[in-house]
């Protein structure tokens, strides 16, 4: 899922805006009970596609099976399922109607439309009924399907086109879509929404727009061709494509790690996930950073982590704490966990839930010669998330740099160690974390990561978003 945030027109109409907010938050409250209209939805033109298991048929006895399984296990596995679920009451009240609905033979897409309504419910980019992963989706493509056949931007002002599916330029580029095959796209993206993981609005929004033409597909079914209304009142019918989405191409070294000088003392490192298959690459490419920046005596560094979704601590801790920590850090604080048997230590019992505090403090490090001694931003954004929240919060916390930009995506208090389930018969793959970690300074901080220095992406192309908080973050 990785894209770069495109431009948002700031022509839409200001009372389209306010539909769009409306429906979000009328459906995100809803009991997600109409997942059954959905599959039988009349603007679904059943197209001759295989999306491997999620097309195979199962009996009401599989089905059930594996609810239970499912049920079973994030019991196991989750130190407290009313850490991000609001209302858990709801959320039983919730399988109980999944155990009542899927009592009939059905596909594997049939399945997912309604056992991922409780995505939405669950609130938590960690704890999910998953839509297949990304090479799964690029085999798919290469086989034949089709998809929806553009890039989209969710926002409060609507869904926009980006570029065609894939990222080529298409004449459609920044216009609203405020209709597809009939259905308002209000409508359609509040749909949608109830159906991806995240812990609030805003990264629900932007995973969304990464993974739309998949999140759809599996919704709506398959069709050969769209029938679009615009902003403009226009009306245009487009054909599906066989193309993958950008989000789930794999990205090489350089489009996940660069760093940009600028001619004005100032550079720009981009880091788009904290995790390589080859650390000691990255770990090479690092230490050549920050050698660079200092031989180049830049003044000011800008660390991109606003389409960082995670992955592993140590990936920040020994990629750039080593280099601009001045004193001795943790990265949490208090923690609840649950003890499993690949984790557990002596004495401990497994299904049982430790609760603690963090001692252990990382010392900064000893060779002064590679710190860098330049002004530190960080540009936070609603798809930094996971591990990348970690390092916003012991930024902040140990005032190692200033954070700039809008939000993070996922609350302070995170959860993590993140373990993964194939259900036995439907093949549908569930996320869930055994552990929940508060931020250094103790706060239990159930909101996203607040800047320092908020800096409003709306309307704004990302290099527009970047200079700003460029020449925002060096005049503090």
């Amino acid at each position: 899922m990785y894209t770069n945030t495109a431009p948002v027109s700031a022509q839409a109409p200001e009372q389209h805006s306010k539909g769009v907010v409306a429906w979000f938050r009328r459906q995100l409250s809803s009991s997600l009970v109409k997942a059954v209209v959905l599959m039988l939805g009349t603007q679904v033109v059943q197209a001759q596609e295989s999306l491997g298991h999620f097309s195979e048929r199962y009996s009401a006895e599989q089905i059930q099976a594996d609810i239970d399984q499912w049920t079973h296990w994030v019991h196991a596995t989750h130190p407290d399922l009313t850490h991000s679920i609001h209302d858990i009451d709801a959320f039983y009240a919730r399988l109980d109607t999944l155990r009542d609905t899927l009592d009939k033979p059905m596909t594997g897409e049939q399945v997912w439309r309604e056992f991922a309504s409780l995505n939405g419910m669950m609130a938590d980019g960690h704890l999910s009924i998953g839509d297949g992963t990304n090479a799964q989706w690029r085999k798919w493509v290469g086989q034949g399907i089709t998809l929806f056949p553009f890039e989209v931007l969710v926002s409060e002002q609507g869904l926009s086109i980006v570029s065609e599916l894939g990222g080529a330029p298409s004449a459609h580029d920044g216009q609203y879509i405020t209709e597809i095959n009939g259905v308002p796209a209000a409508e359609v993206v509040a749909t949608l929404l109830q159906r991806i993981e995240g812990d609030n609005l805003a990264f629900r929004s932007a995973l969304l727009a990464r993974r739309f033409a998949m999140t759809y597909r599996l919704t709506y079914g398959a069709t050969d061709a769209f029938t679009l209304t615009f902003g403009t009142g226009q009306t245009a019918q487009i054909a599906a494509l066989n193309k993958a989405p950008k989000s789930i191409k794999q990205r090489t070294f350089d489009e996940n790690f660069n760093l940009k000088l600028l001619d004005n003392q100032q550079a720009v490192l981009t880091i788009k996930q904290f995790g390589w298959d080859e650390p000691d690459t990255y770990f090479r490419f690092m230490a050549d950073t920050f050698a660079q920046l200092n031989k180049a005596q830049i003044q000011h560094l800008m660390i991109d982590i606003s389409d960082n979704t995670g992955g592993d601590d140590v990936f920040w801790k020994r990629g750039i704490l080593k280099y601009i920590a001045t004193q001795p850090y943790r990265h949490g604080s208090t923690y609840q966990v649950r003890i499993l048997q690949k984790y557990r230590d002596p004495g401990e019992v497994v299904g049982s839930v430790l609760s603690g505090e963090l001692t252990k403090m990382t010392q900064p490090e000893a060779d002064k010669s590679v710190r860098f001694n330049g002004k530190v931003s960080v540009l936070t954004g609603p798809l930094t998330y996971s591990s990348s929240v970690l390092f916003a919060n012991t930024i902040q916390d140990y005032d190692l740099a200033t954070l700039v930009g809008t939000p993070t995506g996922g609350r302070s208090s995170q959860s993590g160690g993140i373990q993964f389930l194939t259900l036995k018969h439907t093949g549908i793959r569930a996320v869930a974390p055994r552990f929940i970690l508060d931020r250094p300074s103790g706060k239990q901080q159930m909101t996203p990561v607040q800047p320092d220095t908020e800096i409003a992406q709306q309307g704004l192309s990302k290099a527009q978003w970047l200079a700003r908080a460029l020449s925002a973050s060096r005049s503090l």
